[in-house]
């Protein structure tokens, strides 16, 4: 049951979209820090370049978007 398999890892869905959202990150380090916005945000300015500013509006619109994606499929 692929339901089984989110409930014993709720990160599960939020690495896949990570991965999605920014394909140049690779898996560990998405599993590294994919619940930590800071180390997000630093990541983000490393392998995109983006200034610290960006980088905060970026992680702050996906969150915002997969929270709002996770309400309409409840």
């Amino acid at each position: 049951m692929p339901q089984a398999k989110y409930a014993r890892d709720p990160n599960h869905l939020l690495r896949g979209e990570l991965t999605r959202r920014w394909d140049q990150l690779t898996e560990s380090e998405i599993e590294e820090c994919c619940t930590d916005s800071s180390k997000l945000i630093d990541l983000l300015q490393t392998r995109y370049g983006y200034v610290k500013s960006r980088a905060e509006k970026e992680i702050d619109l996906f969150f915002s978007e997969f929270h709002d994606r996770l309400r309409m499929a409840a």
